[in-house]
């Protein structure tokens, strides 16, 4: 399969791969409190609006100006391949990890964590990031709109890697939540890419067009 051969997924395996050693390297929790420690204003005042880049909203709305204005079949694929990757993270979530703590929990009381004022923290349903699954399944999507444009490619990757450094820079996930999350978000791609019918999606011109 030539996208398996693409400069996202084989920049994408690169950087899991340096991620998985790093969490292979490190305990969780020490890892997550160094990770706070990075803190910086301008990255306290960027990083939440950043990280809504994988906000479900986002990503709907985006799916939808897509059908309405720019591409139908593109559009169509952003929002199943959301509903899909969300499943899959509510479901682990919910249902299989439901007692997986986010870092807040655990740092909270350390007098060296920091905390960005009137940023709102969660507690719960930690495993795995919802905000990086969404990122990483667009960022994936996209890439195969510009397939011969690497630079382009590489540049979606880097954005849906910011959305997930955001979550743990913002302490929501853990880094082994936001790996889980990214690979749910790039297997949901590659399996609708695989499942639905090309036919399905033939029609590119969008709903509302010149």
């Amino acid at each position: 399969m030539k996208a398996l051969r693409s400069p996202f997924f084989l920049g994408y395996l690169l950087v899991l791969s340096a991620c998985l050693l790093t969490l292979l390297l490190n305990e969780k929790i020490p890892l997550q409190l160094a990770t706070n420690q990075l803190h910086q204003p301008v990255l306290d005042a960027i990083m939440p609006y950043l990280t809504m880049l994988g906000d479900g909203i986002f990503v709907l709305l985006l799916g939808v100006v897509c059908l309405l204005f720019v591409n139908r079949s593109t559009g169509w694929l952003i929002i199943l391949s959301y509903l899909f990757s969300s499943l899959i993270v509510q479901f682990s979530k919910h249902v299989l990890f439901p007692d997986a703590m986010r870092p807040y929990f655990y740092l909270k009381s350390i007098p060296s964590f920091h905390a960005i004022p009137d940023f709102l923290y969660y507690e719960y349903h930690s495993f795995p990031s919802g905000h990086t699954a969404s990122a990483f399944a667009l960022a994936t999507l996209l890439s195969f709109s510009v397939k011969n444009k690497p630079i382009a490619a590489l540049g979606l990757l880097g954005a849906a890697c910011l959305v997930g450094f955001s979550r743990t820079y913002l302490s929501q996930h853990f880094l082994v939540d936001v790996c889980v999350g990214s690979l749910i978000g790039v297997s949901s791609v590659y399996l609708l890419q695989a499942a639905i019918p090309t036919a399905w999606f033939k029609t590119q011109t969008p709903y509302i067009s010149r």
